[in-house]
C-alpha cells in the first residue's frame, strides 16, 4: 500500500508539472481548449485539459471518457489537480460507474486550494465509493472533468479515475 501512496503522490507532482507547462509556458495551451485522455492500464485513466478565457468573457470545459475496469470492480475512485491564474477558477471531477444491479456508485469532488501565489493557484480533490456485494459489480467506468475559468484568466485540470474490487 506503501508504493501505491508514493505512486499516486509521484503521478499528481507529474500531472501538477505537466499542467503548469500547458497551461503557462507553452503557447499551443493558449489555443482552443482540448480534452485528453491517457489510458494507464485497465482501472486507471486520466483526463486533462486546460482553458484560456479571454477578457471579454469566463470560458468552462467539460471532458469525459468511458474505460475498462477490472473484471467485477466495485469501488471507484477520483483525484483531480487544477493550476489557475485565478483563485476562482473551478475544477470538478468525477468517476461513475453503471452495476450490474441498475445502481450507479459515483465518486465525485471539487478542488480546494492547497496553494496560492502571485502567479497562480493549485488546488486538489480526492474522493472514492464503493458498492455492497449485493449492488453488484461494473466492468467499465466513466471519468469527467469540468473547468470553468473567469474573463481573462487560464487554468488546465486532470481527473485520474480508479476502478477495482
Amino acid at each position: 500500500m506503501d508504493y501505491l501512496n508514493r505512486a499516486i503522490g509521484a503521478k499528481l507532482l507529474l500531472t501538477a508539472a505537466m499542467l503548469a507547462a500547458s497551461v503557462f509556458a507553452a503557447p499551443q495551451a493558449r489555443a482552443e481548449a482540448s480534452c485528453n485522455t491517457v489510458s494507464f492500464f485497465p482501472g486507471v485513466v486520466q483526463v486533462y485539459a486546460s482553458v484560456n478565457a479571454n477578457a471579454g468573457a469566463s470560458e468552462s470545459k467539460f471532458c469525459t471518457t468511458s474505460f475498462a475496469c477490472p473484471k467485477s470492480s466495485r469501488k471507484v475512485e477520483v483525484f483531480g489537480a487544477g493550476l489557475a491564474s485565478s483563485p476562482e477558477s473551478v475544477v470538478a471531477v468525477d468517476n461513475s460507474a453503471l452495476l450490474s444491479t441498475g445502481d450507479e456508485i459515483s465518486a465525485n469532488c471539487q478542488t480546494a486550494t492547497v496553494s496560492s501565489g502571485r502567479k497562480g493557484t493549485v488546488s486538489t480533490c480526492n474522493a472514492s465509493a464503493q458498492s455492497t456485494p449485493t449492488q453488484g459489480s461494473s466492468d467499465t467506468s466513466q471519468c469527467s472533468l469540468f473547468i470553468d475559468t473567469p474573463a481573462g484568466t487560464r487554468a488546465g485540470a486532470s481527473a485520474t479515475c480508479f476502478c477495482g474490487t
